[in-house]
């Protein structure tokens, strides 16, 4: 089944044995080798009574739990402003082999395993979503729209593109690229090493 990444970004993530939460799925991880489907995360309010803009602590806690400042997701400054308390989140990756039923508004797992630390060995979609796709000879290719997953093999088959040269070209509002290159963590792009002709599809059934 192909499904689209951005159709599960703020569907309900329900356990099997408690429905009754509002718990939303805020990203999807995949392997960063072979490019198999690895978590969905949701987030959780801590007590925000119990914090403070002076907790030392606060602030190691959220990079802790929501992946700031690691390699998938760089630091973006400070939690708070000098006046402003805000309730710390908590993230909890949930393994995508827990998964057993989705639909257009939500997404149904099981059992107790989950992590609140962020795999080193995963991308998250959410970290290069729109992030601008650059060839071997520096030419922007086009922009990071999405993810085509393919469900029942729990697999990535590619990237959705938009904003490329072909739409001026041909018309077409997106392409497909298989997953292949890295990310660049410091301009915030994805390079890669083919040429453009050899890589782009018209439609997720060619990936």
């Amino acid at each position: 089944m192909v499904v689209y990444a951005d159709k599960l970004i703020g569907t309900k993530a329900e356990h099997d044995a408690a429905p009754l939460n509002d718990h939303k799925v805020n990203d999807i991880l995949f392997n960063k080798y072979d490019h198999r489907l690895c978590y969905i995360t949701y987030s959780e309010d801590l007590d925000a009574h119990k914090y403070s803009r002076g907790d030392d602590h606060i602030e190691t806690v959220i990079a802790a739990t929501s992946g700031i400042n690691s390699h998938n997701t760089p630091l973006t400054g400070g939690s708070f402003s000098e006046t402003e308390v805000r309730s710390p989140k908590e993230t909890f990756f949930i393994p995508w082999h827990q998964i057993v039923a989705f639909d257009e508004d939500k997404v149904v797992f099981k059992g107790n395993e989950r992590q609140i630390e962020e795999p080193a060995e995963c991308y998250s979609f959410q970290a290069i979503k729109d992030w601008t796709v650059i060839d071997q000879n520096n030419e922007k290719i086009g922009k990071i729209k999405d993810l085509v997953m393919d469900t029942e093999n729990q697999q990535v088959m590619g990237f959705m593109l938009s904003e490329g040269f072909w739409k001026s070209l041909l018309g077409h509002d997106e392409k497909f690229m298989p997953i292949v290159g890295s990310p660049d963590w410091k301009t915030q792009e994805w390079r890669i090493e083919n040429t453009p002709d050899v890589l782009l599809r018209n439609s997720p059934e060619e990936l």
